[in-house]
């Protein structure tokens, strides 16, 4: 694939170059923890697949036999992502949300954030959409 997967953790990349980007996030996402290391997630990818294996059931069957054929009988231990999670929250769904009308102390309930990173971040969405990057 010629996507550009460079913001990507390199566990992550290797999987997003096999089913893409969406479908990896949305894979790593449904992973169980790897042990006592929250930042990682564990996958084992089977070397036969049936049609009924969650794989099938999360990716489709050709996307669920792309990553069998990639990494038959491996196990996967992806970053969790969620440094891309914060960068979403950070770039789009805050300054939506209070967009949107709701008050900065929801979002930050929401968000789990405290208001005042909120209205930090508020601010530095708006000093770099003024800025032009």
């Amino acid at each position: 694939m010629s996507d550009d997967y460079t913001d990507l953790p390199q566990s992550v990349r290797e999987i997003a170059e096999v089913i893409g980007r969406k479908l990896a996030l949305d894979l790593i996402a449904a992973l169980p923890q790897s042990g006592s290391r929250p930042w990682r997630r564990m996958l084992y990818v089977p070397k036969n697949l049936p049609v009924d294996h969650w794989l099938v059931r999360k990716l489709g069957w050709h996307m669920a036999q792309k990553l069998s054929r990639a990494f038959a009988g491996m196990i996967l231990q992806p970053a969790n992502c969620r440094s891309i999670e914060r960068e979403f929250f950070r770039n789009r769904a805050i300054p939506e949300l209070v967009e949107d009308g709701i008050p900065v102390e929801e979002v930050a309930e929401l968000t789990r954030l405290s208001a005042y990173r909120v209205r930090e971040l508020l601010s530095l969405a708006a000093s770099e959409e003024g800025s032009g990057a």
